[in-house]
């Protein structure tokens, strides 16, 4: 059987996604822009970025798929070190939990703050996400710097797993992306996380049942976080050490004739 190019592959996904929920918000993007190297890290190092999607979109597919194609498309062909980053949603379904779906890794994890990327979970990498510690620095942006404030679909407990609620007499109600609860005034709710948390560490990625449950059919932004990306020096680095060995070269020719 042929496989499918990677792009092909995220086009299709993102075209049935579409099907699925309908419009989706045009990018902010005016093309494919190129991750840079998060300052400090040395060649080798193992990071990820995560960002907020500059579109918007409804919960109502149970399919954490849909949601994968949906932040590919948003991401808008972003690159680094010249190749396609592929991106994973941060979300919670009835048959996934978010910590699963993106795998928890010793990457630390960055995000976008203007044109500059800084540290956002501790050094345990993805793991720091469901720490319980207040994340370094909310994921509050998109690929291109631009923040936002508001709310964002998660379906996420703080812990990873899909948001779960003791609703009383033994009985717990979930409230993932795509899950159609039947609960007096609560039906067919979804739980949402906090763009710009500043209270609780686990509001970035879920409010709670009082104020984190909403329609599914609303539309609300997305969190997506790249796999795993292995830093190279950025070319700056190559072209100060190479002029550091010429003039080492020279150095010693001028020495060796006179």
């Amino acid at each position: 059987m042929t496989r499918f190019n990677p792009l092909i592959k995220v086009a299709f996904l993102s075209a049935v996604a579409l099907v699925i929920h309908g419009s989706w918000q045009a990018d902010a993007f005016a093309g494919p822009i190129d991750i840079a190297t998060p300052t400090g890290l040395q060649s080798g190092d193992q990071f990820r970025i995560i960002f907020v999607t500059p579109g918007t979109t409804n919960a109502m597919s149970s399919d954490i798929s849909t949601y994968d194609a949906f932040v590919n498309q948003q991401a808008a062909g972003a690159t680094y070190n010249g190749q396609t980053i592929h991106w994973s949603a941060i979300g919670s379904t009835d048959s996934v939990g978010a910590s699963v779906h993106i795998g928890v890794t010793g990457a630390a994890v960055y995000t976008v703050s203007g044109t500059n990327l800084s540290e956002v979970a501790s050094s345990d990498g993805t793991s720091g996400l469901w720490s319980g510690n207040a994340l370094i620095s909310e994921p509050t942006r998109d690929l291109a710097g631009n923040q936002y404030t508001g709310v964002v679909w998660t379906g996420t407990s703080g812990v990873g797993t899909e948001y779960a609620t003791d609703v009383g007499g033994g009985v717990t109600k979930y409230w993932g992306l795509g899950t159609s609860v039947s609960f007096p005034g609560f039906d067919n709710h979804v739980e949402v996380g906090n763009l710009n948390a500043i209270v609780n560490p686990y509001d970035w990625i879920s409010l709670g049942y009082s104020n984190g449950l909403q329609f599914n059919t609303n539309s609300y932004q997305i969190y997506g976080i790249s796999d795993v990306l292995t830093a190279i020096p950025e070319p700056s680095t190559f072209v100060t050490s190479g002029l550091g060995i010429l003039m080492i070269g020279f150095a010693r020719r001028n020495r060796k004739r006179n």
